[in-house]
């Protein structure tokens, strides 16, 4: 029978039991002035939808006991213990059951709860009290913010049950809720000054770290070389930044939430980044590719998160791509640290401690963002600590600074009188050498000047020059100048025709060694026209004398290996003709001074320095004729280099190669001035030269004029040539070119008819005659060293050939004629060398290819015909 009994009362119970469990638990509330806390897991929880008024209402009236409802833990992820999907579950509500058994409160209540993912509204006793956020919004509304809502009094009711319900609708497809933070209720000035002082005691420790910040900003400023107080500061200010982004008073800015959303997740993508630079550039690691590529990866993601306007596309690309990135700045700065560590560092074993605490408090903080487990925000707690530690390492130098200042200052008498002892020693040795070497330079000037002489007389050519060297130095109490540029001028006569020589040099290198340069240039160049003005080498012609020069001044500096190496321009110019022949060893190009406007005369470079190897091949004697009054400037490279200052007010090296045309203009043409102007342009910082020669014209005396005589015979020659009287026209010109030997068009005519005549001697006769007054005429050339050949005057053929492949050598014609003459005489190499070289400007030429294929013996019967 008891067993019987107990068994029914087992049976009654389980149903009342079951009943219990499925109520909502009540808070009991004694006293709302101590602000006690709601969190727990008395909460309840429906994704369903309902209405507020009518589950009050049924609250009331003790129908509704929530046995349909969940149980819920505050704070904490609806969806943290759900197996199912979570995709149809977009809205749940929240119930709280609160009873107020302080009947003697008499102040405004409010409820504060927590963080709520992400928009919600609240109902206290069936009534809304607050919202926050609109639901159905596409973008997140506020699913970070602490919601703070006031109880209106008359919806309160003390010494009994309270209903407290909220709607929450999820952005995020696992979040929902009320997610972080704390749950509690009590006076609203009590719950308001509480959370303002929560988060301006935040803010004070931001501040903190902005002075950080901002000090070691300006202490980079201060000494750029220490790139790590960059990196550090650029990290603290980036975190003081994300900090800032996570606190509650940003709300207060009236900044959208989006935009707010964005510029965190741009933020933090970059603080591991560059307080990984900062171990680096603080222990000077050099970077390495890892580290560039993980930078890269880094600055895509933010250009993706600028490019797009999705926060769940941030939250994921942070969780799956720059959380990994940071993992592997981290393992790196792990590794460096613990290096440093093993050398005994104390800085790094400092800087591992604070790292250590941050990277916890920084992992803690990321679970919790992942709904791993709830717990309060530490990183800007452990940051503080970490400060601590790099000020610690601050002060470690410090101290080491200040022990080294007072070791300097114990012996710092003794140093000095041994430091001043060694300086005045030293300085005796230097100002004995600097006596020596002010000798040798004296010496090198007295070599020098004299071989730097001007002595043109010519009264058609005149000439003058400019020098400024740009090292000075004295020598018992008097100035000299010494340097690498030289200028040289003379008188010569080739062939019975009077020439003005000139020369402007620039040899490599500064003081003693560009003046050795220029010394050997001096000596060699006077040496050559003392030789010339002997009876044998003044039968040779303008190309073949500049020719002559080159080859010994190549071969004197090819002889130093590459020690010394010099540029040039050396010219010779016909007094009467004013045509010039002229050398340009790669030297600044010529200036030409014509009618108020300066030019350039040279077009392309056309050989190398003296001195450079197989120089030889890149001789071409080049010409200009000038007319009356025309002006050459031939300088060294001193006057394009300047020092000038920008706009922005840098120094900088003048790299306008033809500002120099400008200043000639300027001048007028005057050395003097040009000098002056370009002082005002900028800085002289080589030496200047500058050699001025103006042709003046043919005088009087060398004019030729044409009597009455003159023109009989020549006007009767001409008529006589145009009936087809030959012979006796020929005759009367020639008559008329006795009255008027210098007739340069009467020379070309003579010339040009006794060729067609086939009476080569004459021919020859005339047009060496013609090319002398007019040498600029190279068909001419070509046409004289061909009569000269056919006259058999091999000689003169190969000597007036040679001048035109000296300033044409890639003349097809001159190559043959002068390889024929060459295989003729029995100089084989050298006549199939210049077939050779024709053969590769012509291809197809039949002479060429014959000629080639042609033995010496057998030559005669193909031999080379106009």
């Amino acid at each position: 029978m008891k067993s019987l009994i107990r068994f029914a009362c087992v049976c009654l119970c389980i149903p009342i039991f079951s009943l219990l469990a499925g109520e909502i638990s009540v808070a009991e509330i004694s006293d709302l002035s101590k602000v006690p806390s709601l969190d727990g897991q008395g909460w309840k929880s429906i994704h369903r939808q309902i209405d507020p008024k009518v589950v009050y209402e049924s609250f009331l009236d003790g129908t509704e006991t929530f046995s349909e409802w969940e149980d819920y833990g505050v704070p904490g992820n609806y969806f943290i213990k759900k197996i199912e999907s979570n995709s149809s579950v977009k809205t749940i509500w929240i119930a709280r059951v609160i009873r107020v058994n302080d009947r003697n409160f008499r102040e405004q209540a409010s409820i504060r709860l927590g963080v709520i993912s992400d928009r919600d509204e609240v109902y206290w006793n069936g009534s809304l009290i607050g919202k926050t956020g609109i639901f159905g919004a596409e973008k997140p509304q506020a699913y970070d913010k602490v919601r703070i809502y006031k109880i209106p009094d008359d919806l309160l009711n003390k010494g009994n049950s309270n209903l407290l319900l909220i709607r929450v609708e999820k952005y995020f497809p696992n979040d929902i809720g009320i997610t972080n933070d704390r749950t509690e209720i009590g006076s609203s000035q009590e719950v308001i000054s509480r959370f303002y002082r929560e988060e301006y005691l935040k803010l004070l420790f931001l501040t903190v770290y902005l002075t950080v910040g901002i000090y070691f900003a300006f202490l980079f400023i201060r000494r750029r070389k220490e790139s790590e107080n960059l990196y550090f500061s650029a990290f603290t200010l980036l975190l003081v930044a994300y900090q800032f982004f996570r606190n509650q008073i940003k709300y207060d800015l009236g900044i959208s939430f989006f935009t707010m959303k964005k510029m965190e997740y741009l933020v933090l993508i970059f603080t591991v980044p560059f307080f990984s630079h900062f171990l680096r550039a603080y222990f000077r690691i050099p970077r390495s590719r890892f580290f560039l590529a993980l930078d890269v990866l880094c600055l895509g993601v933010a250009f993706y998160i600028l490019a797009t306007g999705e926060v769940l596309n941030y939250m994921f690309v942070n969780q799956n791509i720059v959380q990994p990135i940071w993992l592997g700045y981290v393992a790196v700065a792990f590794y460096w640290l613990i290096r440093e560590i093993r050398k005994k560092s104390r800085d790094a074993l400092l800087i591992a401690a604070g790292m250590g605490l941050v990277l916890v408090a920084t992992v803690v903080d990321i679970l919790t963002d992942r709904g791993v487990f709830i717990f309060p925000r530490l990183v800007g707690y452990s940051f503080v600590f970490f400060i601590l530690s790099l000020a610690i390492i601050l002060a470690n130098k410090f101290v080491r600074l200040n022990e080294e200042v007072e070791e300097l200052n114990g012996s710092l008498e003794k140093k000095i009188e041994e430091r001043t002892l060694e300086l005045n020693n030293t300085l005796e040795q230097v100002q004995r050498l600097k006596v020596q070497q002010d000798g040798d330079y004296f010496l090198t000037t007295l070599l020098i000047n004299p071989l730097t002489v001007n002595e043109n007389k010519s009264p058609n050519v005149s000439v003058d020059f400019y020098i400024k060297q740009k090292k000075n130095f004295e020598f018992k109490t008097r100035s000299y100048e010494i340097g690498g540029d030289i200028c040289v001028a003379g008188n010569l006569e080739l062939k019975g025709r009077n020439y003005t020589v000139f020369l402007n040099g620039d040899a490599m290198g500064k003081s003693i060694q560009g003046a050795g340069g220029a010394l050997v240039l001096g000596v060699v160049f006077r040496a050559i026209l003392t030789r010339s003005k002997m009876t044998k080498e003044r039968e040779i012609s303008p190309e073949q004398w500049l020719k002559q020069v080159f080859m010994e001044l190549q071969q004197v500096y090819e002889s130093f290996n590459g020690s010394m190496y010099i540029s040039a321009v050396i010219g010779i110019l016909d007094e009467k003709s004013g045509f010039l022949y002229y050398i340009n060893a790669e030297h600044p190009w010529t200036i030409l001074y014509r009618d108020g406007k300066a030019s350039f005369i040279e077009e392309a470079l056309t050989c190398r320095k003296f001195g450079i190897p197989d120089n030889e091949q890149n001789l071409i004697v080049q010409t200009f004729q000038l007319a009356p009054e025309d002006v050459l400037f031939i300088g060294s490279d001193g006057k394009d280099d300047l020092k000038m200052v920008n706009a922005s007010g840098e120094s900088v090296i003048n790299e306008d190669t033809e500002q120099i045309l400008g200043v000639v203009e300027e001048g007028q043409g005057d050395p003097t001035r040009i000098f002056e102007i370009l002082q005002t342009k900028g800085e002289l910082y080589d030496d200047f030269t500058l050699l001025r020669a103006e042709y003046l014209g043919e005088s009087e005396e060398d004019r030729s004029e044409s009597g009455r005589e003159y023109f009989e015979f020549y006007d009767k020659g001409k008529s006589l040539l145009k009936t087809g009287e030959k012979r006796d026209g020929l005759y009367f010109l020639e008559k008329a070119q006795e009255a008027n030997p210098r007739d340069k068009n009467l020379l070309r005519l003579l010339g040009e008819q006794h060729f067609k005549e086939k009476n080569f001697p004459r021919a020859a006769r005339y047009l060496e005659n013609f090319i002398a007054e007019s040498p600029a005429s190279l068909d001419h050339f070509f046409y004289a060293a061909h009569a000269h050949k056919m006259a058999g005057e091999t000689g003169k053929a190969i000597d007036v050939a040679e001048r035109l492949l000296l300033r044409k050598p890639n003349h097809i014609k001159a190559l043959i004629i002068l390889a024929d003459i060459y295989l003729s005489i029995g100089v084989s190499t050298r006549g199939r060398e210049l077939l050779e070289k024709a053969l590769r400007l012509d291809p197809e030429n039949k002479k060429v290819i014959g000629l080639l294929n042609l033995s010496v013996d057998g030559r005669e019967a193909v031999s080379f015909k106009s």
